[in-house]
């Protein structure tokens, strides 16, 4: 026979529910619009009927239950979609990562750039054509030299700005892209700590946890990661949950980066003109090799282990060599650009010192490289000190020899055809004799613009399609994990009508007891 203040314990029990229910409501309403909170809800379940095996149990009772009990409170999350937004984080991460490096190479490279060449190789040839006119004018020859020079600074200008603008993009690498992912991992571990002992105290530390998944979100777009979580046993029947966050290698490996509260950090590394990134431990020392141990380590550089995120971005834009590469490739960062200007300026400085020999072969360079011993460059290329210094006459101009061996000065041959060779193609190469170009000097720049603008156009429309895709999968998640204040609204409704369906359920229960107690056996008194 249950017991006579068995349905008090029933709707004292619907009567908490229905008051958690109200308030976990209220927690969603005034969280609406906070960043990254996830909607909450009360855990409950039905509390079947007692039964004991006793000799004398009674077994006609009636089996029923003994109400609602409270499990605790949980989020609305849907693992599946996190994984997937934080992969097409890591996409989007890299293909923005490439876009801003080429949008601020297109600031360079723009049509502006093409003009200005175009301007100056244009007047080159002009004043060539006056010096054609009296190849022994010693002034039309310094007007020459005078377009030669504003070549030649417009040739050194692009590759100082190229320069600086590697110089921005490592900088920003190393104190921006590098530091805020340190700052993702030890914010991570923090409240790994923090929430396992919550955890522990019976608090569900749903808060933290919120700011837990803003901080993966995070640090997904870095670099490819994969979250895991494992429940640990700490002793008296009580477990709490532990979370650990590995890096993905190319080959399936993994680099652990975060184990529950301890972490790893990144380190940028500088090799010659390459730019890496290390992973290290806590204390400082290079991570030696990944987790199941099938890749080994130099000095914990992970560069060739990253294939996707913000850092495999930045790294591709800042190292890309593209066909320069060895072996060649079609990752074309900023070396890239600043090797192709290299090629131009030494094939223009190759063409024209090899035009301008002598009658007898003699060398007489007109452009040399600043820097002594250097190949010649965008960034080093000058007008040579023989010319430079010159008093008279220096650009060749024929190599008829008059009679007697004297050189014709009223021949202007040569300078026609150096004239000529500025609307002839040439074969631009790397120094491995990999073609890249065949055109002339002013159809190269442009080529070098177009490209750039092809680059952008590619990466520009790899953003579009992940970003479009990481909204879609946004939407989805919003759509369970958000919330709606209509529907919260009718929730209230709901939960209220239940406290007060509970209330008078107890009621009831009083005004029968009463009846019971105080009116039952009054008849013939």
């Amino acid at each position: 026979m249950r017991a006579t203040f068995s349905g008090f314990y029933v709707a004292k029990q619907g009567l908490n529910a229905a008051r958690a229910q109200l308030e976990i409501t209220g927690q969603n309403i005034t969280n609406a619009t906070t960043t990254g909170y996830t909607r909450q809800t009360v855990d409950t379940y039905a509390v079947g009927p007692y039964s004991q095996n006793t000799r004398y149990a009674l077994t006609r009772d009636a089996n029923i239950g003994y109400g609602v009990q409270i499990s605790g409170t949980s989020q609305l999350r849907d693992p599946y979609l996190d994984v997937r937004y934080r992969r097409e984080n890591a996409k989007v991460g890299e293909a923005a990562a490439q876009y801003e490096g080429l949008t601020d190479l297109g600031y360079l490279f723009d049509s502006a750039t093409e003009d200005n060449f175009d301007t100056q190789f244009s007047d080159l040839v002009t004043q060539l054509q006056t010096l054609s006119n009296n190849p022994s004018d010693t002034v039309s020859e310094s007007l020459v030299k005078t377009s030669v020079s504003l070549l030649l600074q417009m040739f050194n200008s692009y590759s100082s700005q190229l320069d600086s603008l590697k110089a921005q993009h490592v900088d920003n690498l190393q104190n921006g892209t590098i530091l805020s992912a340190n700052q993702c991992l030890s914010g991570i571990a923090e409240l790994n700590q923090a929430i396992k002992s919550a955890s522990l105290s019976g608090n569900s530390a749903l808060e933290l946890k919120d700011q837990r998944n803003l901080l993966l979100d995070q640090l997904s777009q870095y670099v490819n990661i994969e979250v895991a979580y494992s429940p640990v046993n700490v002793g008296g029947g009580v477990s709490v949950e532990e979370l650990s966050v590995n890096m993905i290698a190319p080959n399936g490996d993994k680099f652990n980066l975060i184990d529950n509260e301890s972490y790893r950090q990144f380190e940028m590394t500088e090799n010659g003109d390459t730019i890496g990134i290390r992973l290290v431990e806590s204390n400082g020392a290079a991570v030696k090799s990944s987790d199941n141990g099938s890749i080994d380590l130099t000095d914990g550089d992970i560069s060739e282990q990253l294939n996707t995120g913000s850092f495999y971005g930045e790294l591709k834009f800042i190292n890309g060599e593209g066909e320069f590469g060895d072996p060649p490739s079609k990752i074309r960062g900023l070396p890239y650009y600043q090797k192709m200007l290299d090629t131009i300026a030494l094939e223009f400085a190759n063409v024209m010192n090899e035009a301008n020999r002598g009658a007898d072969g003699t060398e007489k360079p007109l452009f040399a490289s600043s820097v002594a011993g250097e190949t010649i460059s965008a960034g080093n290329i000058t007008i040579s000190d023989e010319w430079s210094q010159a008093t008279g006459s220096y650009i060749t101009t024929t190599k008829k020899v008059a009679t007697g061996g004297t050189e014709n000065t009223d021949d202007n041959s040569n300078i026609l055809n150096m004239i000529a060779l500025f609307s002839q193609k040439h074969t631009f190469q790397t120094e491995n004799g990999y073609p890249l170009f065949s055109g002339t000097f002013q159809e190269c720049i442009s080529n070098i613009s177009a490209t750039q603008g092809l680059e952008k156009k590619n990466i520009g429309s790899q953003y579009d399609i992940y970003t479009s895709n990481i909204k879609d999968i946004n939407t989805l998640r919003q759509s369970i994990s958000s919330v709606d204040t209509d529907e919260e609204a009718i929730n209230l409704i709901m939960y209220n009508q239940s406290l007060t369906a509970c209330s008078r359920f107890m009621t009831t229960l009083d005004e029968a007891l009463d009846t019971i107690i105080n009116r039952m056996g009054v008849v013939g008194r």
